[in-house]
Protein backbone atom coordinates (compact mmCIF):
# COMPACT_ATOMS: atom_id res chain seq x y z
CA UNK A 1 0.00 0.00 0.00
CA UNK A 2 3.21 2.04 0.89
CA UNK A 3 3.76 4.09 -1.47
CA UNK A 4 2.76 4.40 -4.30
CA UNK A 5 4.73 6.24 -7.23
CA UNK A 6 3.47 5.52 -10.58
CA UNK A 7 0.09 5.00 -12.35
CA UNK A 8 -1.23 3.49 -15.51
CA UNK A 9 -4.44 2.87 -17.04
CA UNK A 10 -6.00 -0.69 -14.90
CA UNK A 11 -6.24 -2.50 -19.24
CA UNK A 12 -1.89 -1.81 -19.49
CA UNK A 13 -0.60 -3.01 -16.55
CA UNK A 14 -2.60 -6.23 -15.62
CA UNK A 15 -4.73 -8.86 -17.30
CA UNK A 16 -7.81 -6.95 -17.77
CA UNK A 17 -10.20 -5.17 -15.43
CA UNK A 18 -12.06 -7.69 -13.82
CA UNK A 19 -9.10 -10.28 -13.15
CA UNK A 20 -7.10 -7.05 -11.87
CA UNK A 21 -9.84 -6.13 -9.17
CA UNK A 22 -9.46 -9.63 -7.97
CA UNK A 23 -5.74 -9.48 -7.52
CA UNK A 24 -5.35 -6.83 -5.79
CA UNK A 25 -8.37 -7.67 -3.35
CA UNK A 26 -7.98 -10.97 -2.74
CA UNK A 27 -4.27 -11.12 -1.76
CA UNK A 28 -4.26 -7.81 0.59
CA UNK A 29 -7.72 -9.35 2.28
CA UNK A 30 -6.65 -12.94 2.95
CA UNK A 31 -2.66 -12.08 3.98
CA UNK A 32 -3.88 -9.27 6.35
CA UNK A 33 -6.74 -11.56 8.36
CA UNK A 34 -4.07 -13.78 9.45
CA UNK A 35 -2.06 -11.02 10.45
CA UNK A 36 -5.02 -9.33 12.03
CA UNK A 37 -6.22 -12.44 14.20
CA UNK A 38 -2.78 -13.01 15.19
CA UNK A 39 -2.16 -9.65 16.50
CA UNK A 40 -5.22 -10.71 18.48
CA UNK A 41 -3.52 -13.39 19.79
CA UNK A 42 -0.60 -12.04 21.21
CA UNK A 43 -2.90 -9.58 22.63
CA UNK A 44 -4.52 -12.21 24.43
CA UNK A 45 -1.16 -13.84 25.55
CA UNK A 46 0.00 -10.58 26.70
CA UNK A 47 -3.11 -10.02 28.63
CA UNK A 48 -2.63 -13.33 30.43
CA UNK A 49 1.49 -12.81 31.53
CA UNK A 50 -0.15 -9.58 33.39
CA UNK A 51 -2.58 -11.05 34.96
CA UNK A 52 -1.10 -13.89 36.11
CA UNK A 53 2.17 -12.20 36.88
CA UNK A 54 1.09 -9.16 38.64
CA UNK A 55 4.32 -7.55 37.84
CA UNK A 56 6.32 -5.32 34.62
CA UNK A 57 5.89 -7.66 31.71
CA UNK A 58 9.76 -8.41 30.81
CA UNK A 59 11.21 -6.12 27.32
CA UNK A 60 11.24 -9.85 25.26
CA UNK A 61 7.56 -10.49 25.59
CA UNK A 62 6.95 -6.42 25.80
CA UNK A 63 8.57 -6.26 22.16
CA UNK A 64 6.31 -8.54 20.35
CA UNK A 65 3.00 -6.87 21.71
CA UNK A 66 4.36 -3.58 20.44
CA UNK A 67 4.91 -4.72 17.24
CA UNK A 68 1.30 -6.63 17.23
CA UNK A 69 -0.43 -3.36 17.91
CA UNK A 70 1.27 -1.76 14.79
CA UNK A 71 0.09 -4.95 12.73
CA UNK A 72 -3.48 -4.77 14.13
CA UNK A 73 -3.76 -1.43 13.43
CA UNK A 74 -2.20 -1.76 9.89
CA UNK A 75 -4.34 -4.27 9.14
CA UNK A 76 -8.20 -2.96 10.76
CA UNK A 77 -7.24 -0.39 7.78
CA UNK A 78 -6.44 -2.85 5.13
CA UNK A 79 -9.46 -5.31 5.57
CA UNK A 80 -11.78 -2.11 6.57
CA UNK A 81 -10.94 -0.02 2.99
CA UNK A 82 -10.91 -3.40 0.75
CA UNK A 83 -13.74 -4.77 2.27
CA UNK A 84 -15.54 -1.25 1.03
CA UNK A 85 -13.86 -1.70 -2.35
CA UNK A 86 -15.27 -5.07 -2.78
CA UNK A 87 -19.05 -4.08 -2.39
CA UNK A 88 -17.83 -1.47 -4.67
CA UNK A 89 -16.26 -3.77 -7.99
CA UNK A 90 -19.47 -3.13 -10.45
CA UNK A 91 -18.22 0.91 -9.95
CA UNK A 92 -14.60 0.03 -10.53
CA UNK A 93 -14.61 -2.64 -13.01
CA UNK A 94 -17.72 -1.60 -15.55
CA UNK A 95 -17.22 2.18 -14.85
CA UNK A 96 -13.41 2.53 -14.63
CA UNK A 97 -14.44 5.07 -11.79
CA UNK A 98 -12.50 5.48 -8.43
CA UNK A 99 -13.95 3.04 -5.31
CA UNK A 100 -12.27 4.43 -2.38
CA UNK A 101 -13.64 6.01 0.01
CA UNK A 102 -14.59 9.43 0.38
CA UNK A 103 -11.56 12.43 -0.42
CA UNK A 104 -10.96 13.55 2.88
CA UNK A 105 -11.69 10.43 4.71
CA UNK A 106 -9.53 8.54 2.09
CA UNK A 107 -6.62 11.19 2.87
CA UNK A 108 -6.71 10.88 6.14
CA UNK A 109 -6.23 6.65 5.54
CA UNK A 110 -3.44 7.23 3.76
CA UNK A 111 -1.75 9.30 6.11
CA UNK A 112 -2.62 6.59 8.63
CA UNK A 113 -1.36 4.17 6.02
CA UNK A 114 2.28 5.93 6.01
CA UNK A 115 2.10 6.66 9.45
CA UNK A 116 1.66 2.95 10.69
CA UNK A 117 4.42 1.59 8.21
CA UNK A 118 6.74 4.39 9.45
CA UNK A 119 6.26 3.61 13.10
CA UNK A 120 6.46 -0.48 12.42
CA UNK A 121 10.24 -0.03 10.74
CA UNK A 122 11.21 2.28 13.28
CA UNK A 123 10.04 0.44 16.36
CA UNK A 124 12.22 -2.93 15.12
CA UNK A 125 15.42 -0.49 14.40
CA UNK A 126 14.41 0.74 18.20
CA UNK A 127 14.10 -2.62 19.29
CA UNK A 128 17.78 -3.67 17.65
CA UNK A 129 19.36 -0.39 19.57
CA UNK A 130 17.78 -0.88 23.16
CA UNK A 131 18.83 -4.99 23.16
CA UNK A 132 22.55 -3.59 21.79
CA UNK A 133 22.78 -1.16 24.73
CA UNK A 134 21.68 -3.81 27.30
CA UNK A 135 23.69 -6.81 25.65
CA UNK A 136 26.79 -5.33 24.06
CA UNK A 137 27.07 -1.92 26.30
CA UNK A 138 26.12 -3.07 29.63
CA UNK A 139 23.65 -0.10 29.82
CA UNK A 140 20.23 -0.89 31.48
CA UNK A 141 18.40 2.01 29.93
CA UNK A 142 15.71 3.61 32.16
CA UNK A 143 12.64 2.86 29.31
CA UNK A 144 9.79 4.60 31.59
CA UNK A 145 6.44 4.04 32.19
CA UNK A 146 4.80 2.24 29.37
CA UNK A 147 8.52 2.25 27.74
CA UNK A 148 7.68 6.17 26.43
CA UNK A 149 11.68 6.80 25.46
CA UNK A 150 11.21 4.25 23.17
CA UNK A 151 7.62 5.63 22.04
CA UNK A 152 7.61 9.17 21.93
CA UNK A 153 11.09 9.24 18.80
CA UNK A 154 9.98 6.87 16.92
CA UNK A 155 6.28 8.48 17.43
CA UNK A 156 7.10 12.07 16.56
CA UNK A 157 9.44 11.23 13.92
CA UNK A 158 6.14 8.63 12.11
CA UNK A 159 4.24 12.00 12.53
CA UNK A 160 6.35 14.45 11.00
CA UNK A 161 6.76 12.63 7.97
CA UNK A 162 3.33 12.35 6.53
CA UNK A 163 2.45 15.70 8.05
CA UNK A 164 4.84 17.42 6.06
CA UNK A 165 3.58 15.62 2.72
CA UNK A 166 -0.55 15.74 3.58
CA UNK A 167 -1.05 17.13 -0.58
CA UNK A 168 0.93 13.70 -1.28
CA UNK A 169 -1.87 11.31 0.09
CA UNK A 170 -5.74 10.70 -1.20
CA UNK A 171 -7.19 8.05 -3.60
CA UNK A 172 -5.01 5.68 -6.02
CA UNK A 173 -8.00 4.34 -7.82
CA UNK A 174 -8.72 1.29 -6.06
CA UNK A 175 -7.57 1.92 -2.38
CA UNK A 176 -6.02 5.19 -0.58
CA UNK A 177 -2.29 5.96 -0.32
CA UNK A 178 0.44 7.78 -1.54
CA UNK A 179 -1.11 9.34 -4.44
CA UNK A 180 -0.09 8.66 -8.30
CA UNK A 181 2.87 11.40 -9.29
CA UNK A 182 4.76 11.76 -6.06
CA UNK A 183 7.78 10.67 -5.19
CA UNK A 184 8.87 12.29 -1.92
CA UNK A 185 7.58 10.08 0.62
CA UNK A 186 8.91 6.89 -1.69
CA UNK A 187 11.96 8.31 -1.42
CA UNK A 188 12.47 8.78 2.35
CA UNK A 189 10.37 5.24 2.98
CA UNK A 190 13.28 4.24 0.93
CA UNK A 191 15.93 5.79 3.18
CA UNK A 192 14.28 5.07 6.12
CA UNK A 193 14.36 1.00 5.13
CA UNK A 194 17.70 1.02 4.48
CA UNK A 195 18.72 3.09 7.12
CA UNK A 196 16.92 0.37 9.66
CA UNK A 197 18.04 -2.39 7.85
CA UNK A 198 22.04 -1.49 8.43
CA UNK A 199 20.93 -0.67 12.18
CA UNK A 200 19.51 -3.95 12.89
CA UNK A 201 22.53 -6.06 11.18
CA UNK A 202 24.84 -3.98 12.82
CA UNK A 203 23.04 -3.99 16.11
CA UNK A 204 22.41 -8.28 15.82
CA UNK A 205 25.83 -8.90 14.66
CA UNK A 206 27.47 -6.76 17.63
CA UNK A 207 25.38 -8.59 20.50
CA UNK A 208 26.42 -12.49 18.77
CA UNK A 209 29.87 -10.75 18.31
CA UNK A 210 28.94 -10.76 22.56
CA UNK A 211 28.03 -13.35 23.48
CA UNK A 212 30.50 -15.33 21.76
CA UNK A 213 33.26 -13.27 23.65
CA UNK A 214 30.82 -14.12 27.18
CA UNK A 215 31.18 -17.74 26.02
CA UNK A 216 35.63 -17.39 24.92
CA UNK A 217 35.76 -16.06 28.90
CA UNK A 218 33.78 -19.04 30.60
CA UNK A 219 35.46 -21.75 28.54
CA UNK A 220 38.91 -20.49 29.92
CA UNK A 221 37.51 -21.33 33.40
CA UNK A 222 38.32 -24.40 34.78
CA UNK A 223 35.03 -24.89 36.75
CA UNK A 224 32.50 -22.94 34.14
CA UNK A 225 31.32 -26.55 32.49
CA UNK A 226 27.55 -26.22 33.89
CA UNK A 227 27.68 -22.47 33.18
CA UNK A 228 29.08 -23.10 29.38
CA UNK A 229 26.50 -25.44 28.74
CA UNK A 230 23.83 -22.88 29.00
CA UNK A 231 25.64 -20.39 27.51
CA UNK A 232 25.71 -22.39 24.62
CA UNK A 233 22.25 -23.36 24.75
CA UNK A 234 21.26 -19.17 24.98
CA UNK A 235 23.84 -18.58 22.42
CA UNK A 236 22.07 -21.04 19.80
CA UNK A 237 18.49 -19.35 20.62
CA UNK A 238 19.48 -16.16 20.71
CA UNK A 239 21.09 -16.67 17.04
CA UNK A 240 17.83 -18.30 16.10
CA UNK A 241 15.92 -15.73 17.76
CA UNK A 242 18.33 -12.51 15.53
CA UNK A 243 18.43 -14.64 12.54
CA UNK A 244 14.24 -14.58 12.36
CA UNK A 245 13.84 -10.86 13.23
CA UNK A 246 16.24 -10.32 10.51
CA UNK A 247 14.84 -12.06 8.25
CA UNK A 248 11.09 -10.91 9.03
CA UNK A 249 12.59 -7.18 8.05
CA UNK A 250 13.51 -8.27 5.30
CA UNK A 251 10.42 -10.22 3.93
CA UNK A 252 8.61 -7.37 4.96
CA UNK A 253 10.24 -4.06 3.42
CA UNK A 254 12.16 -5.80 1.25
CA UNK A 255 9.88 -5.69 -1.73
CA UNK A 256 8.57 -2.06 -0.49
CA UNK A 257 12.31 -1.12 -1.46
CA UNK A 258 11.88 -2.95 -4.98
CA UNK A 259 8.38 -1.23 -5.45
CA UNK A 260 9.99 2.15 -5.02
CA UNK A 261 12.57 1.53 -7.22
CA UNK A 262 10.27 0.26 -9.78
CA UNK A 263 8.39 3.35 -8.88
CA UNK A 264 11.17 5.55 -9.79
CA UNK A 265 11.97 3.96 -13.09
CA UNK A 266 8.46 3.89 -14.38
CA UNK A 267 7.98 -0.11 -14.26
CA UNK A 268 4.56 -0.99 -12.74
CA UNK A 269 2.37 -3.93 -12.46
CA UNK A 270 -0.70 -5.31 -10.89
CA UNK A 271 1.37 -8.36 -9.07
CA UNK A 272 3.02 -5.66 -7.29
CA UNK A 273 0.27 -3.13 -6.02
CA UNK A 274 -1.56 -6.33 -4.70
CA UNK A 275 1.77 -7.72 -2.91
CA UNK A 276 2.48 -4.50 -1.54
CA UNK A 277 -0.15 -4.08 1.03
CA UNK A 278 0.24 -7.70 1.93
CA UNK A 279 3.81 -7.94 2.59
CA UNK A 280 4.01 -5.59 4.97
CA UNK A 281 1.55 -7.70 6.52
CA UNK A 282 3.90 -10.98 6.16
CA UNK A 283 6.03 -9.51 9.51
CA UNK A 284 2.47 -9.60 11.11
CA UNK A 285 2.56 -13.27 10.63
CA UNK A 286 5.96 -13.83 10.92
CA UNK A 287 6.14 -12.13 14.31
CA UNK A 288 3.48 -14.00 15.56
CA UNK A 289 5.49 -17.30 14.47
CA UNK A 290 8.48 -15.91 16.53
CA UNK A 291 5.87 -15.08 19.15
CA UNK A 292 5.18 -19.03 19.25
CA UNK A 293 8.37 -20.43 19.01
CA UNK A 294 9.72 -18.01 21.61
CA UNK A 295 6.79 -18.60 24.31
CA UNK A 296 5.20 -22.11 23.26
CA UNK A 297 1.90 -22.60 22.59
CA UNK A 298 1.30 -22.96 25.93
CA UNK A 299 0.04 -19.73 27.76
CA UNK A 300 0.07 -21.12 31.56
CA UNK A 301 3.69 -22.31 31.25
CA UNK A 302 6.86 -20.73 31.85
CA UNK A 303 9.71 -21.01 28.61
CA UNK A 304 13.45 -20.78 28.60
CA UNK A 305 13.27 -17.63 28.25
CA UNK A 306 11.12 -16.51 31.01
CA UNK A 307 13.43 -18.68 33.33
CA UNK A 308 16.34 -17.31 32.15
CA UNK A 309 14.73 -13.40 32.42
CA UNK A 310 13.99 -14.70 36.34
CA UNK A 311 16.92 -15.20 37.34
CA UNK A 312 18.43 -12.12 36.96
CA UNK A 313 20.33 -11.48 40.44
CA UNK A 314 22.11 -14.93 40.02
CA UNK A 315 22.81 -14.89 36.25
CA UNK A 316 23.36 -11.57 34.83
CA UNK A 317 24.85 -11.64 32.09
CA UNK A 318 22.40 -14.27 30.92
CA UNK A 319 19.33 -12.03 31.33
CA UNK A 320 20.45 -9.63 29.49
CA UNK A 321 20.89 -12.28 26.76
CA UNK A 322 17.60 -13.36 27.20
CA UNK A 323 16.01 -10.02 27.08
CA UNK A 324 16.61 -10.07 23.53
Amino acid sequence: MIPLNNAQEHSSYGYGAETDFYIIVTIPLLVNIFSFLGSLYIFYRTFVRWKNDRRNISLSFRFPFYISITDFVYSSCILMEFTYVTFSKSEFVNNKESVTWPYLFCEIIGLGFTFIVLLNNLLVGAISIVTWLRVVREHYLDLGRYDYKVWLPILFVSSIIPLSTVYAHGSRGYSCGTKIGYQIVGFIVLAIILVTLTTIIICYASVMRAIRKIKEVNESITNSHNNLIQINSVERKTFKKILTYILVFILQYVPIMIYNVCGFLKVRHVILDALIPAVISLGGIGNIIQFLYNEGLSANKYTSNYKLESNEQSQKSNNTMSEL
